[in-house]
């Protein structure tokens, strides 16, 4: 059975597995820069590991602006980032996430919902990693900032990034995109071809859930946050 299937069949009765963002429950880890403190946290990809951290363009705290990785750095507010825990899929959408389409919760109902909002030196800015507000995800479509709790689209759900016979075995987690309706492709964060060091900086996107032969999911689309300020 493949990855995708998987989540399908198994959403519903799986935990999370132990090291990865599914676990944390209260999240409290430093962020980027030390005036943000022990509110914040650090997301980064398997792929490039705890030197480039999630970032946002310039520091722009405006819906739209676009979402990157970049160089971790203890002067760089703009890789400040709250994860907030909202509770189950299942429970949001029963009750203060109307916008969770019955597709979505039938599938994901067990999984994990979380919203990561920017707090540039720890100021709430209110706009929260999203796709298109109010639009059904599409493949390539850019991860951007979006006002908090206003849509599906600054939702995502967490599943583990690796599979061995019916365990979860990652310390990394795949993050689903809540406006995706997709059983047998759900679009999850990706980061997409090139490096953070590239020129254009790439932009983060939602594609379809990729995994090798050995149901391994690629590097590029398995996530974590960092413990401790950047130093």
């Amino acid at each position: 059975m493949s990855v995708k299937a998987k989540i399908a069949a198994a959403a519903a009765t799986f935990a999370l597995a132990g090291g990865g963002l599914g676990t944390a429950g209260t999240l409290s880890a430093s962020a980027a820069t030390r005036s943000c403190g022990s509110t914040c946290q650090d997301l980064y990809t398997q792929k490039f590991g705890t030197g480039d951290i999630l970032d946002v363009k310039g520091g722009t705290a405006a819906a739209g602006q676009e979402v990157i990785l970049f160089k971790a750095s203890s002067s760089d507010p703009a890789e400040d980032f709250v994860i907030t825990k909202l509770g189950s899929v299942g429970s949001s959408y029963g009750h203060h996430w109307g916008l969770i389409t019955p597709q979505f919760d039938a599938t994901f109902a067990a999984l994990s919902a979380y919203e990561f909002q920017y707090e540039p030196s720890g100021v709430p800015s209110n706009l929260c990693l999203g796709t298109w507000p109010g639009e059904l995800a599409q493949a390539g479509f850019k991860v951007r900032l979006e006002p908090c709790g206003r849509t599906r689209n600054v939702l995502w759900a967490f599943f583990g990034g690796q599979f061995a016979g019916d365990h979860i075995t990652s310390g990394y987690d795949v993050l689903i995109n809540g406006a995706t309706d997709s059983i047998s492709d759900p679009l999850v964060l990706n980061y997409p071809a090139g490096t953070p060091t590239d020129k254009p900086r790439p932009w983060l996107d939602v594609e379809p859930l990729h995994v090798y032969p050995d149901a391994t999911v690629y590097n590029n689309q398995q996530w974590t946050y960092r413990n401790g300020p950047v130093k």
